[in-house]
């Protein structure tokens, strides 16, 4: 049976101290990672509520505003047409973005 010098224990120990060290790096390391990526993914879901309760309305009256500002300017055989499609078109946006849309997540 052999037997471990003082060097050879001194060699180790400065290896377990090393190894240590790396290990407490790596660790700080991802934990850096994660809080990263939690406080982006918190950022997207509060953008993504403020584009609810801001750009939606914003969104309809721009429509409105601009269709009362065209509305002398179009022909009137195609009225109906002028109005259905882009209402249409805003309800179906907005339906599918409120359908998509979690309060759970924030």
């Amino acid at each position: 049976m052999k037997t471990i010098t003082d060097n050879e224990l001194d060699l180790l120990l400065q290896q377990s101290v090393q190894h240590h060290k790396a290990m407490e790096q790596i660790n700080r390391q991802v934990m850096r990672t994660v809080r990263r990526d939690m406080r982006h993914k918190v950022v997207i879901k509060w953008a993504k509520l403020l584009a609810l309760c801001f750009g939606l309305p914003l969104m309809v009256i721009a429509y409105l505003w601009l269709l009362k500002q065209g509305i002398p300017f179009l022909p009137q055989e195609n009225m109906w047409m002028t109005f259905i499609v882009p209402v249409l078109t805003l309800l179906g946006l907005s339906g599918k973005f409120l359908h998509d849309f979690s309060v759970t997540d924030l």
